[in-house]
């Protein structure tokens, strides 16, 4: 098992990373493939107070996801961060975040 977030590997019967109090997942996703990987927009949004709920809700289903401009949200709190997930993963990662556009 291993931490998608910090990717530290850990012993079966481990269900949740300790540093970073995520859901383990059984493969880490490889980061030099993410340019060969169809990835789709799924979530948008200007609040920095949805980045970690969309992250835990992501992360609890075991959907690998990557975010766009997050680093100008922290800094500046400005712009939309955008996440994006595999593309055969892209419904069920609407369908679980579906609420949150409500806010």
């Amino acid at each position: 098992m291993f931490c998608p977030k910090c990717r530290a590997e850990y012993v079966e019967g481990i269900t949740h990373c300790p540093d970073c109090n995520v859901k383990l997942v059984k493969e880490l996703a490889d980061d030099s493939l993410d340019d060969k990987i169809d990835l789709e927009i799924v979530f948008e949004t200007p609040n920095p107070a949805l980045i970690p709920i969309v992250k835990s809700i992501l992360e609890d289903a075991g959907i690998y996801y990557k975010t766009k401009s997050e680093g100008l949200q922290t800094i500046y709190a400005l712009g939309l961060v955008k996440f994006q997930v595999k593309k055969e993963e892209a419904q069920t990662a609407r369908e679980l975040l579906k609420d949150l556009k409500k806010e």
